[in-house]
């Protein structure tokens, strides 16, 4: 596999991700859980991730 594919790759997977933690927190906040900060708080590390290998992924097409 190419090394600019496997880097927009890496990109859209933690992107997912950090979407999916999103989705999960907000529905243990509904729910009521008492510990639902932690799910929220792995989604921003997840989203942070992202942005990481998405400014990686732009300087490698540049």
């Amino acid at each position: 596999m190419d090394k600019k594919k496997l880097e927009g790759l890496e990109f859209l997977t933690s992107l997912v991700t950090a979407f999916l933690l999103f989705v999960l927190g907000a529905l243990q906040i509904s729910k009521g859980n008492k510990f639902s900060f932690l799910i929220i708080i792995a989604g921003i590390l997840m989203a942070a991730n992202a942005y990481v290998k998405y400014k990686k992924y732009k300087e490698s097409n540049i």
